[in-house]
């Protein structure tokens, strides 16, 4: 089976890097610095599991690459609208698409253009970061839920998911993959949009005792939202999404990181999704909206 990885950042870089490590067959779709630095000097993973550092097949674009039986997506959500179109029109009609990214609504993007029966769902909660061109640092977590959107279990999404085991990766099957994600929502809204505002990691967050606070109502309007569409999530979820930071006091959010680099970050997909989807539902979100257009106000057309 071959595997292409979309967009090899620090997601894509990590479980890319893992499955070539055990012996699978990788591609590595880049842009930029780090496509040059892939092809030339390679990749390397800085991993509180164990370092990597190997050579790898990597391509600009999909049309470089031989067919993929598996796309694994890790683009940022800003972008999977021209992602779903260039797949649309270069993947073979078996290929399957496993989408790692953050955000809920990437899924019915992907399925639009590709068909749903061709779309994975999946969440996944890791530490990582780019550390220079080409070298990915890993400090905590690295593991994968993927399922059949919205829920329900698929005979195709188990074959991936034990393929992408066999190969090292820890993953396991969802049947409620919509839950999973907005769990990760959850944290993504609680912890992103502070960090990018006051440049701080987690650890320097939920150490202030405004900022924790903010963080955990942040979090407290994603779970109302949710419920209000139909998403059944655990008791005291907001409690238990607060307290995952083992292993992430040093960590910079993605959206900190991207700020930092200078790229666009996914306050839309974070935070404009939420207070759409909260009007929709009649549930209040002021707290998510006044992050939103602290955003906007603070990063301009990058937001």
């Amino acid at each position: 089976m071959h595997t292409l990885i979309y967009g090899t950042g620090a997601v894509g870089g990590y479980f890319g890097g893992r499955l070539q490590d055990m012996g699978a067959n990788v591609t590595f779709l880049a842009r930029g610095t780090q496509l040059t630095t892939l092809q030339k000097a390679g990749l390397r993973i800085l991993s509180v599991d164990g370092d990597l550092a190997m050579s790898v097949k990597a391509v600009q674009n999909l049309s470089e690459a031989a067919e993929p039986d598996l796309v694994m997506l890790t683009v940022k959500a800003v972008h999977t609208k021209t992602a779903a179109k260039d797949l649309a029109d270069h993947l073979p009609p078996s290929c399957m698409v496993m989408t790692l990214q953050n955000g809920i609504e990437n899924v019915e993007i992907l399925a639009e253009q590709l068909g749903p029966e061709r779309v994975i769902a999946a969440t996944t909660f890791i530490g990582a970061s780019v550390a220079a061109p080409g070298v990915v640092r890993h400090t905590a977590a690295g593991f994968i839920r993927a399922g059949r959107y919205p829920t329900g279990s698929d005979p195709r999404v188990r074959q991936i998911i034990k393929y992408l085991g066999d190969y090292g990766l820890k993953i396991e099957e969802s049947t409620d993959i919509r839950a999973d994600m907005w769990k990760k929502m959850l944290w993504n809204l609680g912890f992103n949009g502070p960090s990018a505002l006051t440049g701080s990691t987690v650890g320097e967050m939920i150490a202030r005792p405004g900022i924790a606070w903010l963080i955990r109502w942040l979090i407290a309007e994603g779970a109302q939202v949710a419920r209000a569409t139909g998403v059944e999530l655990p008791e005291g979820v907001e409690d238990t999404t607060f307290a995952q930071t083992k292993g992430l006091t040093e960590f910079k959010t993605s959206m900190l990181q991207d700020v930092e680099a200078g790229r666009r970050i996914e306050n839309d997909p974070f935070y404009g999704f939420l207070a759409r989807e909260g009007h929709r539902q009649g549930v209040a979100t002021p707290l998510t909206t006044m992050i939103r257009d602290a955003l906007t106000l603070s990063f301009g057309d990058r937001a």
